[in-house]
């Protein structure tokens, strides 16, 4: 085994460890803290997210790792340990979560994506150009078409085609394993823009088409309404 299977297995082992023990202890003095502090300049829940966050991201980094993937697991830790503290609780901290999350640090995660974006290897290479669409048409059969089974028993054929264009969104992954994929040699520069701006178009394009999929469901229930007798 090489180091470049040996280091993420490790990481995966550890973080797997540490969420089990998670998972086995009670965590009642983490719970008081958090409860004592919710409503206070201590904010004890949300430093420590924050401090989770920080040595996972960090050591996913320095192991040579994508850091998101530290990203994730620092979630994941964070939802096991608090899982047992009181339910208003949990709302509280996830709705504090959310603001930071979509408010502060997934924007910047996306101006950090467009400035890395090589714009001009893209629009050199006709080729790579080309590509867009078709890896667009990927992300609808690839990631979209899974995301059907979720879809709820009697869904409407609108529902289950805003489903497809909600699970067909996505950047943060294509950045990420283009990122790798590049520092690796794997794909060129031109490909490697391809794939992110097919990714940039699907957050634009398939949130707003899958919303107009919805607003047309009452259209198509009273059609139904009328022909059934």
């Amino acid at each position: 085994m090489g180091p470049a299977t040996a280091i993420p297995l490790g990481f995966v082992l550890l973080t797997g460890l540490a969420i089990y023990l998670a998972s086995r202890a009670r965590h009642s003095l983490l719970h008081s803290q958090v409860t004592r502090t919710l409503h206070t300049s201590g904010q004890f829940a949300l430093r420590s997210i924050i401090f989770i966050l920080t040595v996972l991201v960090v050591l996913s980094m320095v192991l040579g790792l994508d850091m998101l993937l530290g990203a994730f697991a620092a979630g994941v830790l964070w939802k096991v340990a608090i899982a047992r503290a009181p339910e208003q609780d949990r709302k509280v901290i996830e709705g504090k979560i959310d603001a930071i999350a979509f408010g502060f640090l997934v924007p910047l995660f996306f101006i950090d994506t467009g400035i890395d974006f090589d714009l001009r290897a893209l629009t050199a290479s006709p080729a790579a150009l080309a590509l867009v669409p078709l890896f667009l048409l990927l992300l609808l059969i690839i990631r979209g078409l899974p995301s059907l089974p979720a879809a709820p028993p009697k869904s409407s054929h609108a529902d289950k085609r805003a489903i497809i264009l909600f699970g067909a969104t996505g950047l943060p992954i294509v950045v990420a394993v283009t990122g790798i994929g590049r520092d690796e040699g794997l794909i060129s520069g031109g490909i490697a823009s391809a794939l992110v701006g097919a990714g940039m178009l699907s957050v634009l394009l398939f949130p707003l088409l899958a919303v107009r999929q919805h607003q047309r469901r009452p259209s198509e229930t009273s059609a139904r309404q009328k022909e059934s007798p």
